[in-house]
Formats: C-alpha cells, structure tokens, sequence
C-alpha cells in the first residue's frame, strides 16, 4: 500500500508564524502555487480513496491537487491539526507575553500540556494514532491524505515504534509530499519530497 501525505499549502497564518491549528484559514498565494505543483507530481497516480482534514487549507489544497468534484473526499477530524487552545492565533512571543505561566508549563511538559481549550500532544498523538491504525486495515494500493504538519510529524512518530519523543526532529513544510508504504504489516517513510 502507498499512502501520499500532503501537508497543505502556504497560509497567512504561516507567514505570520503564529499557532493556529483549529483556525480554519485558506490558502495564501504561494499555497495556491504549491497545490498547483503537488498536483503535476500526483496527476498519473490513481487514488483509491482521498483523505482531508477538516479544514479549509487542506479542502482547497485538495480541490486543487485532485479538481474539484473528481474524487469522493473524506473528511476525516482525526488528521486536524493539534488545538492550542488560548494560544491559537498568536506568535511564541505573543503567547509568552500574554500567558507566561501557561508557556513556562507548556515548556516543561510539552507533551502532557494541555492549553485551556486545546488539547496535549499526546492527546493530538492518540487521536492521530487511531488514523493510523484503521488505515493499515485496509488493502487499497493507493491513498492520499492532505493534512497538516503536526500531523505528518506524529505519524512519523507513530511508524518510529510510537514514540512521541522523534516529534521535533523532522521538518514538515508547507507542500512537502511523504511517501510511506505499508508492506508485510511493516511501515516505512519511502520518500520525503519538498515542493518548493
């Protein structure tokens, strides 16, 4: 089985480097462009079944990538991006500056950390896991998931024997095309292509 990962394209919101994972914004212009260059790479690959989050970043990236209309689209909510809470919408350095003592737990306990209405990494890592699970359940040939960041990153984590602690040691930038295939109930990163 093939799965293609596909982290949405470029937003204002990345510009502006703030946390903004259950924000539902668009694609900015470049993000337009990268959609526009993943679908030249995936354009001969016929897709068995085609992942979304929830999202409209990666509802447009997709409509992009695939044409509006030529596939069914699941959207699924396991593969939204993780919920920071009160820090949504806001830089690091807006966050230290209105939350200091949140932060200062949130740096001490990343994983476990949960921000006042979001959710902790490994709570996001559990719900990403699920995914993960029913997906290798199925015996489709081809699949493409257009998600976030957060998202690729855990599901590295989950094919590295489940171990959150790899979460920051891989990059996932806007457009970054994964290939992970699960062959002999074993996964494994094929290939980690940048778009731009």
């Amino acid at each position: 089985m093939n799965i293609y990962f596909l982290r949405h394209g470029q937003t204002e919101e990345n510009i502006k480097g703030t946390y903004y994972g259950s924000l539902d914004v668009g694609l900015g212009e470049k993000g337009i462009e990268e959609a526009k260059k993943a679908s030249s790479i995936l354009k001969n690959i016929t897709f068995e079944r085609i992942y979304t989050s929830g999202l409209k970043r990666t509802i447009e990236t997709a409509d992009i990538v695939i044409g509006q209309g030529a596939y069914e689209i699941i959207k699924d909510s396991r593969i939204n991006e993780k919920s920071f809470g009160i820090f949504e919408g806001k830089t690091y350095e807006e966050i230290g500056n209105l939350y200091p003592k949140e932060l200062e737990k949130w740096t001490n306990n990343w994983k476990y950390y949960c921000p006042e209405g979001g959710e902790s990494y490994e709570m996001f890592y559990q719900r990403v896991k699920s995914f993960m699970d029913e997906i290798k359940e199925t015996s489709l040939e081809n699949i493409l998931v257009i998600t976030h960041g957060g998202v690729i990153r855990a599901v590295y984590c989950y094919i590295l024997e489940e171990n959150l602690d790899f979460y920051w040691r891989f990059a996932s930038k806007n457009g970054d095309l994964t290939l992970i295939k699960y062959e002999d109930k074993y996964f494994y990163i094929d290939s980690i292509q940048h778009i731009c």
